[in-house]
């Protein structure tokens, strides 16, 4: 079982869709609607063979989902999004929806680094009393 890399990464649902922020790096990453919520069950410790059977009773449910989530979660586990939790207990029942395969039927996961800058600043630390806030170094600059 799996939680949330809570010392790098948040995340949020938005319009049913996980936005997952690493706060080390600046990196967002947006899912559809599958990816989201089985993230979502993921990081509340639900085991990925009770998600795989939730999925393979709906009718539309592709042959190879157990192939997919495999790949999904090595994925998650590639970017530390999720860690590995021994201790997790996970006793609800996962009811899989049709609608969560309204966006496909494929595990999308996407970066986007266009916030970076942003997401990097240091408020407290990057002032500076001639420029205002906040005072972004630049790259390879002597601190």
């Amino acid at each position: 079982m799996y939680k949330l890399n809570e010392e790098k990464m948040f995340f949020d649902m938005a319009e049913e869709q996980a936005v997952v922020i690493d706060s080390t790096s600046g990196v967002y990453y947006g899912m559809n609607m599958l990816a989201s919520k089985v993230f979502e069950k993921l990081v509340s410790g639900a085991p990925v063979g009770k998600i795989a059977e939730a999925l393979r009773k709906l009718p539309s449910c592709p042959e190879d989902i157990e192939v997919a989530l495999d790949s999904f979660v090595a994925n998650l586990l590639a970017y530390e999004m999720i860690l590995t939790d021994e201790d997790a207990c996970y006793d609800e029942e996962i009811v899989a929806e049709e609608m969560w395969f309204m966006e496909g039927r494929e595990f999308l996961l996407d970066s986007y680094e266009d916030l970076v800058d942003l997401i990097s600043a240091d408020p407290v630390h990057d002032v500076d009393e001639e420029f205002g806030w906040p005072v972004l170094k630049e790259e390879g600059a002597d601190e």
